[in-house]
C-alpha cells in the first residue's frame, strides 16, 4: 500500500477520533455540532469498509476481527470497570467528576445491559467495536450471497433503510450495525477511487467547502426532516467525502495523524480522562475548558497512553493477535 495513502487515511482517522473526543467533552450544542454528527461515526464505518478483505475463509476472517475488535472491547470494558472502582473509592461521583455512580455488578453489564439493547455505563463509546465487528460479519456473509457489487451496495442500502424505519433497539447494538451497512459498503466500493486520487488539491478543497455548506444546511432543518434516512444518509456521505477531501489536501498533521494511527486506543481510553480534566479546568469559561481539555487529552495520549499501550498491551489493543489461527 502506498505510503501516501497511509498518511491520508491516518489523518482522516485522526480527524474522526478528534470529533468523537470533542463530542464527549462538550456541554453545549450548536448547529456546527449537529452538522458534524451526520458523519462522525459513519466515517469510521466507511474507512473500515475500505480495508475489508475476505482472507482465506470465514473462520480466518472472524478470528482476525475478534483479535482486532472483540478482544480490545473486553480489555477496555475491564479497564472501565477498574477505573470505575478507583473512582468509587476516590468519591468521583460525589465530586461531580463522573456522571454515573459505580456499581459492583457493572461487570455483568456486558451480558445484561448489552443483551437488552442498552449501553454500558462506564466507557460507553467502545460500543462501536462490537458494532463494527457485526458489520464486518454481515457484510462478509452478504458478499458471499451477492456476487455483483452494484447489487451488494443496493442490498446494504435497503437493509439500512429498513433498519431506520422499522427496527428498534436490538441486543449488542444490532440496530446500529444494520443502519451502518450502507457506509461500510460505500467505503468498500470507493476503495479504488481513494487509492488512486485523480483530482488536484483545489478540487478537493472545493469539495470540502461545498460539503460543509451542505451538511450545515441539513443541520438546521426541522428535527423530523434531518433525522430521516435520506437526509442522514446523504449528509453522512457528503460529510465523509468532506473529511476525505481535507485529508487529501493536507496529507499529514503530525499529532492528528499519530492519533489517527492509534485511534482504537484513543477510543478505548479517552473517557477516563474527560472528567478529571474538565474538573481541573473548571476555572475557565465553558469554551476555554472545552479547548484545554481537548488538547490536554491529545497530548497525554500522544506522549503517555498510546506508547505505553503499544508496548505493554499489544495483544489487547489490536497491535498483535492474541488468538492464533493456523
Amino acid at each position: 500500500m502506498p505510503a501516501k495513502r497511509i498518511e491520508f487515511i491516518d489523518l482522516a482517522k485522526g480527524l474522526c477520533i478528534s470529533l468523537v473526543l470533542l463530542y464527549h467533552i462538550h456541554d453545549f450544542e450548536t448547529n456546527v455540532e449537529r452538522a458534524l454528527l451526520f458523519f462522525r461515526m459513519p466515517l469510521y464505518y466507511f474507512l473500515s469498509g475500505i480495508f475489508f478483505k475476505d482472507y482465506s475463509g470465514f473462520i480466518d476472517f472472524s478470528i482476525r476481527k475478534i483479535n482486532k475488535l472483540i478482544v480490545p472491547y473486553l480489555f477496555f470494558f475491564l479497564a472501565g470497570y477498574i477505573a470505575g472502582m478507583i473512582g468509587y473509592f476516590l468519591h468521583f461521583y460525589e465530586k461531580g467528576i463522573v456522571e454515573e455512580p459505580f456499581r459492583w455488578n457493572m461487570i455483568f453489564d456486558v451480558f445484561t445491559k448489552l443483551g437488552r439493547g442498552e449501553n454500558i455505563g462506564y466507557n460507553a463509546p467502545i460500543w462501536f467495536l462490537i458494532s463494527l465487528f457485526e458489520v464486518n460479519i454481515m457484510f462478509y456473509l452478504l458478499k458471499i450471497l451477492i456476487k455483483n457489487n452494484a447489487a451488494l451496495l443496493v442490498a446494504c442500502f435497503c437493509i439500512g433503510l429498513v433498519a431506520t424505519l422499522w427496527v428498534g433497539a436490538l441486543p449488542y447494538f444490532g440496530d446500529y450495525s444494520l443502519k451502518a451497512l450502507p457506509f461500510f459498503a460505500g467505503g468498500y466500493m470507493a476503495k479504488k477511487w481513494l487509492i488512486n486520487p485523480v483530482w488536484k488539491k483545489k478540487i478537493y478543497f472545493l469539495i470540502a467547502v461545498i460539503g460543509f455548506a451542505f451538511i450545515y444546511s441539513c443541520a438546521i432543518l426541522p428535527l423530523h426532516i434531518r433525522t430521516s434516512f435520506i437526509v442522514t444518509c446523504l449528509a453522512g456521505f457528503v460529510g465523509i467525502f468532506m473529511i476525505l477531501s481535507i485529508s487529501q489536501v493536507l496529507q499529514k498533521l503530525p499529532l492528528i495523524s499519530y492519533i489517527g494511527r492509534y485511534s482504537l486506543i484513543v477510543l478505548g481510553f479517552h473517557t477516563f480522562l474527560v472528567g478529571p480534566f474538565k474538573t481541573i479546568y473548571a476555572f475557565a469559561s465553558p469554551v476555554g475548558a472545552y479547548v484545554l481539555t481537548f488538547f490536554s487529552i491529545l497530548i497525554l495520549m500522544r506522549c503517555v497512553v498510546i506508547p505505553i499501550s503499544v508496548k505493554v498491551f499489544p495483544f489487547f489493543t489490536a497491535q498483535k493477535d492474541l488468538i492464533k489461527w493456523p
